[in-house]
């Protein structure tokens, strides 16, 4: 996966998950998350490991 693909995964994750990325890591971080969010959610995560952020 290219750097471009990554950000273009990332960015699709972030509008699935209704386009607030602080509103979904606040749910995340008090275990608010449908088991398909979680999953997006720890996918949002390698992704930012990936890319350094």
């Amino acid at each position: 996966m290219t750097p471009a693909e990554a950000r273009a995964r990332r960015e699709e994750i972030v509008r699935r998950v209704g386009g607030d990325e602080s509103a979904f890591r606040d749910r995340a971080e008090v275990y608010l998350l449908s088991a398909e969010e979680l999953a997006l959610y720890d996918e949002l995560e390698n992704l930012d490991f990936l890319l350094g952020e």
